[in-house]
């Protein structure tokens, strides 16, 4: 599934916990590559650029369905 904006992901920072964010800028020169608004575990908002998807530290991520 390709990402927009908008929709909400989730974020692994670099240690490790996942978090809220959402897509504000899809880079259209790259596949998958995006810009976010995170959300940590206290409610600070902070921008992640240039992020790829996957499962890695500093990668976003589509949340599970449950």
């Amino acid at each position: 599934m390709k990402p927009t904006v908008g929709r909400n992901v989730h974020y692994k920072d670099t240690e490790g916990k996942t978090l809220a964010a959402v897509v504000v800028y899809v880079n259209p020169d790259t596949t998958g590559m995006v810009n976010l608004a995170v959300w940590n575990e206290f409610g600070k908002q902070f921008n992640a650029l240039n992020v790829c998807q996957g499962d890695g530290l500093e990668q976003w991520n589509w949340p599970p369905r449950q």
